[in-house]
C-alpha cells in the first residue's frame, strides 16, 4: 500500500511540473506592449480628432464668409448710385442710392465681446437703409428695424470704387486665431427704372 501512494505523489508531482505560470519578466513584456499599443492608438485617434476639429471649423468659417460676401453683393446689387467712397478712395464704409432715392449705408461696428475674446478688433458689418420719404436731414433719426447685420467675425474691410458702377471689396475675417481674406466685385445691377 505504501508503494501504491509514492507512485500516486510521483504522480502528482510531475503533473505539477508540467502546469508552469508566467514569470515576472514575461507579464512585465506583455503589460509593456499592451501599453504601448494603446499609446499608439490613443494619439492617432486624438490627433485624428483634432485634425477634423480643425477641418470643421475652417467650413465653417468659409461658409460664414461665403454667406457674408453674398449678403454684400446682394445689397450692393440694389443700388443704383455711390456716394462713399470717391472713385479715387478707400473706404471701410460703403454709401450708395437704391432705387427708391433711399441712403444705404454698409459699415462696420466693434463687437466687444469678439474683441476680447481674440484680443484684436473684431467687427460685426451692418446695413442701414435710411428711408428717403420719412428721413429728415436737419434731424436725423435712426431707426433701428432699418438696421440688418450681414456678417461677423471681420478684423478689416475695404470698398475701393473699380469705376463709376462697380467696387472691389477686400473682406478680412478671424476667428479662433485663423485668419481669412478675400477679395471680391460687385456691381451696380439696378437702372433706377422703375414704374
Amino acid at each position: 500500500m505504501k508503494k501504491i501512494v509514492q507512485n500516486h505523489v510521483l504522480r502528482a508531482d510531475c503533473g505539477n511540473r508540467g502546469q508552469r505560470g508566467f514569470t515576472l519578466v514575461e507579464i512585465s513584456v506583455v503589460i509593456g506592449l499592451v501599453s504601448l499599443l494603446s499609446i499608439m492608438v490613443f494619439r492617432f485617434y486624438f490627433q485624428s480628432n483634432r485634425a477634423q476639429t480643425s477641418l470643421i471649423e475652417g467650413l465653417q468659417m468659409q461658409n460664414t464668409i461665403v454667406t457674408g460676401v453674398n449678403k454684400v453683393l446682394r445689397e450692393v446689387r440694389l443700388g443704383t448710385e455711390f456716394i462713399i467712397p470717391d472713385l479715387s478712395e478707400q473706404s471701410t464704409v460703403l454709401v450708395f442710392s437704391d432705387f427708391e432715392n433711399n441712403t444705404v449705408a454698409i459699415f462696420p461696428v466693434l463687437n466687444k465681446e469678439l474683441t476680447k475674446e481674440e484680443n484684436e478688433n473684431i467687427y460685426d458689418l451692418y446695413r442701414y437703409k435710411a428711408v428717403t420719404k420719412d428721413f429728415d436731414l436737419s434731424s436725423p433719426v435712426h431707426v433701428p428695424a432699418n438696421l440688418a447685420l450681414l456678417c461677423s467675425d471681420i478684423s478689416d474691410i475695404n470698398f475701393r470704387l473699380a469705376n463709376a458702377k462697380s467696387l472691389t471689396v477686400t473682406f478680412s475675417f478671424k476667428k479662433g486665431n485663423k485668419s481669412y481674406q478675400t477679395v471680391t466685385e460687385g456691381a451696380l445691377m439696378n437702372s433706377g427704372d422703375v414704374k
